[in-house]
């Protein structure tokens, strides 16, 4: 038995914003494929080292007929292996366009700061934590890296990927949440924001959860709720809103791995504000 149709979703608050459109035509960045408009320009992605055309707005009529589009596309930029194009979730596009990386809102009220100890796990707030424990955050945001390139076909690019975590690291408004589990030395588990985080496309400020991933399966589900949760509260203190992505595998046809995890996170009350899809330049 098939389960029933998402409900359609709302126009994204993360829409395109005058001020942008404004910026992107002053940097030579804003044409037109007839009299629709879109941004695109160069992008070479860090992690595999592809270089893309990415395309930050397009007219929706220009996503309705996207072949079109990418042909003019591929044409103005040769060198470009890949379109990656930015769409409101509330728009479906032509399914030339696959889903890359679809970014949610997380819109349920946070819970209250005064949730009963817990005696499994514990979310270590520390602001400064050890070198040692600096070096497992590390080391988990360059798995997380790693595995999305190969998730999406590609050899990482060490050095790209190594240049994305150090700046991530060193981010002035990066703050790392760990899960400790009493009796454990180190710590099993991390989210990552970055509290000051802002989206040019749409203006806005943004608390953006990078990552969570909690290495012992027998505690992920209570040690990510409990991230979750204090992510929010620090998002809702801030009065900012927090977003969080999923990136989608590479699969021929059927059903997309990454779809079931958005479904799920929408039931847990995340809303899709945009995805960026993805399109390779067809062979000659």
């Amino acid at each position: 038995m098939s389960s029933a149709p998402e409900a359609a979703l709302p126009p994204s608050p993360f829409a395109t914003a005058d001020v942008y459109i404004r910026a992107a035509d002053e940097a030579g960045l804003l044409s037109r494929i007839g009299r629709l408009p879109l941004v695109a320009g160069e992008y070479r992605e860090p992690a595999t080292g592809e270089l893309q055309c990415l395309v930050e707005h397009a007219d929706p009529e220009l996503l309705a007929h996207a072949p079109r589009m990418l042909d003019v596309l591929f044409r103005r930029f040769p060198d470009c292996a890949a379109a990656v194009v930015r769409v409101p979730a509330h728009i479906t596009p032509h399914p030339v366009l696959r889903p890359l990386h679809t970014y949610l809102r997380h819109t349920a009220a946070p819970p209250p700061d005064d949730a009963p100890a817990c005696d499994l796990v514990d979310i270590d707030h520390a602001a400064d934590h050890s070198h040692r424990d600096q070096d497992f955050v590390g080391r988990w945001l360059t798995r997380a890296l790693h595995d999305a390139a190969v998730d999406r076909g590609h050899t990482p690019d060490e050095s790209g990927v190594e240049d994305s975590v150090h700046r991530l690291l060193a981010a002035p408004d990066r703050r790392s949440l760990l899960v400790r589990v009493p009796g454990r030395p180190d710590p099993v588990g991390h989210a990552t924001m970055l509290t000051d985080a802002h989206d040019d496309v749409s203006d806005t400020r943004f608390v953006e959860l990078v990552d969570i991933l909690v290495d012992d399966s027998s505690l992920r589900r209570l040690a990510t709720e409990r991230l979750v949760a204090a992510c929010a509260r620090t998002a809702a203190a801030l009065g900012l809103p927090l977003v969080g992505n999923v990136s989608h595998p590479l699969h021929d046809g059927g059903a997309d791995p990454a779809a079931e995890i958005v479904a799920a996170l929408r039931r847990q009350r995340w809303t899709p504000t945009h995805v960026y899809r993805h399109a390779v330049r067809p062979r000659p």
